[in-house]
């Protein structure tokens, strides 16, 4: 693991790195908790072409999330059995469970800030041993819930059906406006600490006191000399917030 950015900024890591009470960790889901982002390992496994063509259009910036995951779970033609089959064979990061407890321990908050859709993170998150709650309950810092706030989608016999409860006026890119969350709760912490890797997290982590951050967020933040901590699996992450407490 490095940093990225100036040479000033590859320097050790420095205590500010280090999980305490009362941070606010952000931890998106896809590709950061999943392995894989949920939505692209669907794409592939079912060989859906057009829906590649659709992410490129948003990654382009050509049309909005919400969009984007319309018309790609619009392509998904299986039965809610079959969908839950494969979502259930998505490998998880496990280091995800050993820095939920720690944020317990520490009186940190931690919430799962996730552009995708809920069935999957809740069902995934409940492989890992977890129930899921409203995001806002990272407030009352839950010891046996999840906080998480994602796009709402429900599986039936006819698709995927997707709305988008935490959409923004003030944002017209994605249909779970992550920024807002994060600037609604920032004042009720004493710092917050992002973990991400796509292109959701650009807007919100730009505004965080730590990041860490891997694939297009990472590329983002060396590109424009921000300071971040990059990492691979989350056990590297733990490896710098929990330092302390590893001892």
């Amino acid at each position: 693991m490095q940093n990225a950015g100036t040479d000033a900024d590859k320097r050790p890591f420095t205590t500010h790195r280090v999980g305490a009470r009362n941070d606010l960790i952000f931890i998106d889901f896809d590709g950061t908790i999943s392995v894989k982002d949920t939505g692209i390992a669907v794409i592939d496994a079912l060989d859906l072409d057009e829906a590649w063509e659709v992410e490129h259009q948003w990654r382009r910036g050509e049309i909005d999330s919400m969009e984007c995951l319309r018309r790609q779970w619009g392509m998904v033609d299986l039965p809610p059995a079959a969908i839950y089959r494969m979502i259930d064979s998505f490998e998880l990061d496990e280091g995800f469970n050993e820095l939920a407890e720690a944020a317990i321990q520490i009186g940190a908050g931690l919430v799962v800030v996730s552009d995708g859709l809920d069935f999957y993170v809740d069902r995934m998150l409940g492989r890992l041993g977890w129930e899921t709650c409203p995001g806002d309950t990272v407030l009352q810092r839950p010891r046996r819930c999840i906080p998480r706030y994602a796009n709402h989608a429900q599986v039936t016999d006819h698709g995927v059906k997707i709305t988008f409860p935490h959409r923004s006026d003030d944002c017209e890119q994605c249909g779970n406006c992550k920024t807002a969350h994060l600037m609604r709760l920032r004042p009720h912490f004493s710092r917050t600490i992002y973990l991400g890797d796509g292109h959701s997290d650009l807007c919100a982590a730009r505004f965080a006191d730590v990041v860490f951050a891997k694939d297009a967020l990472a590329e983002d933040f060396t590109r424009a000399g921000r300071d971040f901590v990059r990492f691979d699996r989350l056990a590297e992450v733990n490896g710098v917030l929990l330092a302390p407490y590893k001892a």
